[in-house]
């Protein structure tokens, strides 16, 4: 996993800042409290799957991106590795 070009937690803040919302804006739409979402912004480990799919759509950005980053999605890379 040492080469999954991205960090939750930065994804995850610029995703809520680039869509407009305050972290309690998010939140609400997310069904959790702030310290929460502020909880998730600093260290990702604690959500749960269930979560993810929230933030899934409440972001509109696909989870390929979210935990592994913009520049290819991980089951790209994975799909030419092993398809090709």
């Amino acid at each position: 996993m040492k080469d999954v070009p991205l960090n939750l937690k930065n994804t995850l803040r610029s995703l809520r800042v680039k869509l407009g919302y305050t972290q309690a804006e998010a939140a609400n739409l997310l069904g959790i409290t702030p310290p929460t979402l502020r909880s998730w912004e600093k260290d990702s480990t604690a959500i749960k799957w269930t979560n993810v799919e929230r933030i899934e759509a409440v972001y509109h950005t696909p989870r390929d991106y979210i935990f592994f980053g913009e520049e290819v999605s991980f089951s790209e890379r994975a799909k030419k590795t092993y398809v090709s």
